[in-house]
């Protein structure tokens, strides 16, 4: 009787920690993912590695429908801090989804596309913006608009942080229109968001946005919490009410520009990436097209507003919308 007794007690306790390794087991694949198709982004809640696998099918057959697939897990972020992308090709799915989840599990975006014609899937994983900005600083501006520390992307005031093109959430290796989200035949003949020309939109498309979306803003993706790109209106009120100087920071050359509270920002100049090279001028995205703002360029109708920031000043610009910048991101009280 005593065995049975102990025996009886052993099996409840094995029951017990066999129940409670499944409950952790089941929490283990618990996660939110954000992903995008044509322009279009979705959040689920997964409870079981089962979950997670059909999504993972879900996004191949994405990709081989033709739609590019972009997805991250909204609960984590990159163990890496580079901005190089980690890229992965096969023919074989079940290798892609392995793949996809390894990189899913490093806390990287990863984009899937697939090649019809040799049968094979394309897959890049980027490190999301590993440093989420907390610092926040008031310049005593009259909108009361805080600005941040530091670059989207980066630690410190004095790091490049990530370039993003203008309407895009991630980094890459290569900016050109070739890459670029919004438009479809790799030209600038050929947008399909933010358009205000027949001439440039794709078959003669156009709309009424002049200011990025949430969904397109890299510093509302990846902070979220408020965040913003700011607009050409917001760099102007920094601008117009700091006094700006160039100086060097920690080895960097850059501007501080300090607010009528004395307060202060440090803008390092890191240059722009153009096709897959960074170039020698530093310049900051706006969250504003070119569209009736009074910017120097050629560029009118497939143009973003930017500021170049140099030994001389600042600078309006209007520039290629596929080109890698640094985003300094803004919130409000």
């Amino acid at each position: 009787m005593k065995h049975l007794i102990r025996f009886t007690a052993f099996l409840t306790t094995v029951l017990i920690f066999a129940a409670c390794n499944k409950d952790k087991e089941e929490l283990r694949h618990e996660r939110d993912i954000v992903y995008t198709v044509a322009e279009e982004t979705t959040t689920v809640h997964l409870t079981t590695e089962a979950e997670w696998q059909q999504l993972l099918d879900r996004f191949c057959d994405y990709a081989e429908g033709g739609c590019s697939v972009t997805f991250r897990n909204a609960n984590r972020t990159a163990t890496s801090v580079t901005k190089e992308a980690v890229t992965y090709s096969t023919t074989d799915r079940e290798e892609m989804k392995r793949w996809m989840a390894q990189m899913e599990d490093a806390g990287k975006t990863v984009t899937v596309s697939y090649d019809p014609s040799s049968g094979t899937y394309h897959g890049e994983a980027y490190a999301t913006a590993p440093h989420p900005q907390t610092d926040w600083v008031d310049l005593g501006l009259p909108s009361g608009l805080l600005w941040a520390k530091c670059n989207l992307g980066a630690s410190q005031p004095e790091d490049t942080g990530y370039y993003f093109a203008w309407g895009e959430t991630w980094p890459k290796n290569e900016y050109s229109w070739a890459t670029y989200a919004h438009c479809v035949n790799g030209d600038d003949h050929s947008i399909t968001k933010y358009s205000y020309s027949t001439i440039t939109g794709y078959n003669g498309y156009t709309d009424t946005l002049r200011v990025l979306e949430p969904g397109d803003d890299a510093a509302t993706v990846n902070i979220g919490g408020g965040a913003h790109t700011p607009t050409y209106h917001e760099w102007e009120e920094l601008w117009d009410n700091c006094t700006v100087e160039w100086v060097t920071q920690n080895g960097e050359n850059g501007l501080r520009c300090t607010g009528p509270n004395g307060n202060s920002i440090f803008l390092p100049d890191h240059g722009t990436f153009s096709g897959s090279s960074v170039g020698v001028w530093g310049f900051y995205w706006t969250a504003s097209a070119a569209y009736n703002i009074p910017c120097p360029g050629d560029i009118i109708t497939t143009g973003a507003c930017s500021y170049e920031v140099r030994e001389r000043g600042q600078h309006l610009f209007r520039s290629n919308r596929f080109i890698g910048m640094s985003i300094r991101p803004v919130r409000s009280v």
